[in-house]
């Protein structure tokens, strides 16, 4: 029998036991084992569950877990960053493999945490924490073993996609995101997703891997959608595109660049028709080509299975110990990021229209807003330039169009 210590019992918790419920024959012909959650961390534990518990499961000692010598695999799905990253320290050190979906413990200590794993010689797996249910980390490492991997490029999160969605077909972004608050999608605070902080955690652990060097989360050109408006909607439609958010990593022989951003996308692009909260991927290896991946980039079950995954490959000791962080050394040249912009300015004067005309290419409308389509140029001269003009965050919206 394998014995699981469970860390939380919420949306993918639950999702966990679920499936292990309804397979529990399955895995075991797979396997050969019964997969058993012998302990269950949780907050409180008077608290009114809808799911069915054996009564001495639940603890709110993690201790009870961590001294328990008959479990052997971890699995942290607390979403908590300082406590998730004490838990999975600890576990690996008591001796234990651990599974993770906690993706921002994953992107903030993702070289201590792999280099520890190795020392101790156990699994730390977290194919959860970047696209939920796609396979998407083991097909990377799979493809780093023949390919040298110089593009990954991507819709990474679903909250930001459905409101992007929603907009496209004549909501605002404040009724779009109230819809995607109620569905489950976005938090009540939802300032990791819009401002694209989620984006960069996933681009970061992705990044690392790909390049087979260390790329943090400060490396990365920052972006969200927070400042979008329908007006924005309105014309990159009469473009015949749509609107996406983006996280890019390409390597270069001087080089790398790396930035999340809103994305003007046309029809011909692999992310055209991704819609409300599904994330796609690309890797662009030397010897394979562009490979595509597609599915659920959240929820319950997708996450769950993504987790369960991982917790067969350790059992059937298919994962590797050896950390997989690369030792190259690649200069990041963000500062050469350029291209041809969509820009939108509420704050309308005519030193600002002034200004605007000289870089545009194209003027698309002059009235209540400013909204141009710019020469091909550096996005830091663009930035500066907004900086120079007091234009507040707020009151532009800017997009690169992808090509």
């Amino acid at each position: 029998m394998i014995n699981i210590g469970l860390l939380g019992l919420g949306t993918v918790g639950s999702g966990v036991l679920e499936i292990l419920d309804s397979r529990r024959e399955e895995l075991k012909n797979i396997t050969g084992h019964d997969i058993n959650i012998r302990k269950i961390l949780v907050k409180d534990l008077n608290k009114k569950r809808p799911i069915k518990i054996k009564p001495g499961i639940l603890t709110d000692n993690f201790n009870d877990i961590l001294e328990d010598k008959d479990i052997s695999i971890i699995v942290e799905a607390t979403g908590d960053l300082e406590k998730g990253y004490d838990y999975i320290r600890k576990s690996l050190k008591e001796g234990k493999n651990v599974v993770t979906a906690n993706k921002a413990v994953v992107s903030r200590h993702f070289e201590e945490l792999t280099e520890l794993a190795e020392k101790e010689g156990l699994a730390f797996l977290y194919e959860a924490s970047v696209g939920g249910g796609i396979p998407l980390l083991k097909s990377l490492k799979e493809q780093l073993a023949l390919n040298e991997i110089t593009e990954v490029k991507g819709i990474l999160n679903g909250t930001c996609n459905y409101i992007l969605t929603e907009m496209e077909r004549g909501l605002d972004y404040f009724e779009a995101l109230r819809i995607a608050q109620r569905k489950g999608f976005a938090e009540l605070d939802p300032t990791d997703d819009v401002e694209g902080l989620d984006t960069r955690r996933k681009l970061r652990i992705l990044g690392t891997l790909a390049l087979g060097s260390t790329i943090l989360e400060e490396d990365i050109v920052l972006r969200g959608i927070r400042s979008i408006k329908a007006i924005d909607i309105e014309y990159i439609n009469k473009m015949n595109c749509s609107i996406k958010l983006i996280g890019e990593i390409k390597s270069y022989e001087e080089g790398y660049t790396a930035i999340v951003e809103p994305m003007i996308v046309n029809k011909n692009s692999p992310f055209y028709s991704v819609y409300y909260e599904k994330n796609a991927v690309l890797l662009k290896g030397d010897k394979v080509g562009d490979l595509i991946f597609y599915g659920n980039g959240a929820g319950k079950l997708p996450t769950a299975n993504a987790i369960l995954t991982d917790v067969i490959d350790i059992i059937m000791g298919l994962s590797k110990t050896e950390s997989p962080v690369g030792t190259n050394k690649l200069e990041n040249i963000n500062i050469s990021l350029k291209g041809k912009y969509y820009l939108r300015i509420s704050k309308v004067s005519k030193n600002i229209y002034s200004i605007m005309e000289s870089i545009a290419k194209e003027i698309l409308c002059e009235k209540e807003n400013i909204v141009i389509m710019t020469k091909s140029m550096l996005l830091n001269d663009i930035l500066k330039l907004l900086k120079v003009l007091e234009i507040k965050e707020e009151e532009y919206f800017l997009a690169r169009k992808e090509c």
